[in-house]
């Protein structure tokens, strides 16, 4: 034996074993650090996705059939085009797919291929029911809310017209409302007066234009049709045209107060409700709804309510009617949604709707309760039907527009 072995071996421990190094197996993939962090990443995805269909009320909708309803509508878009509503249709089951049209194309057109149309008045929605039943097909009517036809201004034009007796506070000094005499204020357009000549500088700055409202295009807008209407029975000495003849007659006097002048509808409020809104639209025709979408829109951003503009109610006033017509069975549903459905109608009040009256409750009960709660001054909810001004029969009402300078076959 070596002297170093020998060494070697008598320093060792008889006992101990060789010790071997074995490094440990290899973990399967699916346990690796780096594939169970990608796995988690991916399993988030559609838990995520589930939090927001729960968030939005559709977390069952991944698991039932969405039903797509087609509609033809007029200027009530701003209803079923409104985020808030199609998410709750959406937790029905019903996704929306809209065409824009004038109630009057909308009447005079087809309607194959749709489930339902949705008219700002109810002349034109008459004439859709009593075809369809003359064809024997499904016209089914519902009337989810209603809105009178106002004339939007500024106080300041507001207590000018006041102090030639055309205008009057509705509740005393400092009212966001008033009622004006039409009839009178036709007069004051007819005259060519304007409003310098009125005196409006002892309330706001100088306005040499002529006294007038701004109206949407005739020829395609609800508003500017039935505002028309209204001119036209103060014209004739608060009677409602009945012939064909006096329909040329009136639309004969009326046409230069109409004429040089429309907006698309679409653009008439926010140029009113604009920076420039005193010059360029002073007095506005519009839908009483959508003054109160602006107020309360403003309370929900804390901001103050707008006691500069205020609104005038004709006298003899007109509420407008807007009409959903079911055409199908899917049409017939959404109807009834929107009749009904309470998220529907509280939304519907939200946008400044007064709510067709349900179960014995007043007409607009519930937004005049919101208004409140909101500090916003409210207006009289019920109008006496004795001082409503009377439309003419669409086919009188369309001739007169037709003559005032619009084509015949798709006007409002």
């Amino acid at each position: 034996m070596l002297r170093g072995e020998s060494r070697a071996a008598e320093s060792a421990d008889p006992g101990d074993e060789p010790e071997l190094t074995v490094p440990p197996s290899p973990k399967p993939y699916y346990l690796r650090r780096a594939f169970l962090m990608r796995v988690a990443a991916l399993a988030a995805l559609p838990l995520t996705g589930a939090a927001v269909l729960v968030n939005e009320d559709k977390w069952a909708l991944p698991l039932s059939r969405v039903q797509v309803v087609r509609g033809k509508l007029a200027s009530k878009k701003e209803f079923l085009e409104d985020p808030k509503v199609r998410r709750i249709l959406m937790g029905h089951g019903i996704r929306l797919e809209l065409t824009s049209a004038s109630s009057r194309a909308i009447a005079v057109n087809s309607l194959d291929g749709f489930d339902f149309a949705f008219l700002s008045g109810q002349p034109a929605a008459t004439m859709i029911v009593e075809r369809r039943q003359r064809e024997r097909l499904q016209a089914d009517p519902y009337s989810p809310f209603l809105s009178p036809i106002v004339l939007a201004t500024f106080r300041d034009y507001a207590e000018t017209l006041r102090d030639h007796g055309v205008a009057r506070p509705l509740e005393g000094e400092g009212s966001l409302y008033y009622e004006i005499d039409l009839s009178a204020f036709i007069g004051l357009m007819r005259a060519g007066r304007r409003w310098d000549d009125l005196g409006i500088t002892r309330y706001g700055p100088a306005n040499g234009n002529r006294v007038l409202a701004n109206t949407p295009e005739v020829c395609g807008s609800n508003s500017a049709g039935t505002y028309l209407g209204m001119v036209a029975y103060a014209v004739n000495g608060d009677r409602v045209v009945r012939s064909f003849t006096e329909a040329d007659v009136v639309a004969d006097k009326i046409k230069p107060l109409l004429t040089e002048q429309g907006l698309p509808s679409e653009e008439i409020f926010e140029v009113y409700i604009g920076p420039d809104g005193r010059q360029r639209g002073p007095i506005v025709v519009v839908y009483e709804h959508q003054f109160f979408t602006y107020q309360l829109d403003r309370r929900a951003r804390s901001v103050d309510v707008d006691r500069e503009r205020v609104l005038m109610y004709p006298r003899n006033g007109y509420l407008a009617l807007p009409r959903l017509i079911a055409l199908t069975p899917a049409g017939k549903r959404l109807g009834e949604l929107i009749t009904d459905d309470p998220e529907l109608r509280g939304r519907a009040a939200e946008l400044g709707f007064r709510l067709y009256p349900r179960h014995g409750v007043e007409p607009g009960a519930e937004l005049g309760e919101l208004l409140e709660r909101q500090g916003i001054p409210v207006p009289v909810m019920a109008g006496s039907d004795d001082s409503q001004t009377r439309l003419p029969a669409l086919a009188l009402l369309d001739r007169m527009i037709v003559r005032i300078g619009c084509p015949g076959s798709g006007s409002s």
